[in-house]
């Protein structure tokens, strides 16, 4: 090989070449087959010519000694503006026809309403349904525990004893203070419980019977 200061010549022998390049006559062969040996017309190397296919190559492929730099081939940088047009989908070239997009609602115009009865919600509202559901429950829960809530039957049940005993209590009235009342008035005993009978049993015919409490819709609030 050439001491560093010396001038390669300009044409060599294979053999002269692979000593120079650092390398095996049978990779100096391997590159004549790949075309990358600038042949003279007497058949010996074009050094330079030669070197400069072979410093062209990926680093990892070049082998022996760089004896310059790579050449690299200028990018145009691309225009900020030029927008890439969209990759075709897979319908695209199945001849599939592509459906159009939906359009923004405006901004004046108000959603459709959430209507969780509606049996044909999508995916996204049935779990809407679902959570609000389970809220209210856990709400309801929490109400009862803390007593502000009571269950509705036995309201209504305790509402139907309370009234019946203050019926039963209205009816037997007359007869427990009639006999009083009429010595205060000095009047018969007898007739002024039987008239005060009668009023009661009228005032508790207005009333109605305490069946049918009117507790509020269990829907409502």
């Amino acid at each position: 090989m050439n001491a560093p200061s010396e001038r390669p010549a300009a044409t060599m022998t294979q053999a002269e070449f692979a000593r120079h390049r650092g390398v095996s006559k049978a990779i100096v062969t391997k590159w004549k087959g790949q075309g990358l040996l600038a042949m003279a017309s007497d058949g010996q190397v074009e050094v330079e010519a030669t070197e400069w296919n072979l410093d062209q190559r990926p680093a990892t492929n070049r082998g022996g000694t760089t004896h310059r730099p790579i050449r690299a081939i200028p990018r145009a940088e691309p225009d900020p503006r030029e927008r890439p047009a969209p990759r075709p989908s897979k319908a695209d070239h199945k001849g599939a026809i592509p459906q159009p997009s939906r359009a923004e609602p405006d901004g004046d115009e108000e959603p459709p309403e959430f209507d969780p009865e509606n049996p044909n919600l999508s995916l996204a509202a049935a779990a809407q349904r679902k959570e609000n559901h389970l809220g209210l429950l856990r709400r309801q829960e929490y109400l009862t525990k803390q007593g502000k809530l009571v269950d509705r039957a036995e309201a209504e049940a305790a509402f139907f004893d309370e009234a019946r005993a203050m019926r039963d209590a209205w009816l037997a009235w007359p007869a427990r203070v009639g006999i009083e009342m009429a010595d205060a008035l000095k009047v018969d005993a007898r007739t002024l419980t039987q008239v005060l009978a009668t009023y009661v049993q009228q005032h508790l015919a207005e009333l109605g019977e305490p069946s049918d409490p009117d507790l509020g819709s269990p829907e409502a609030g």
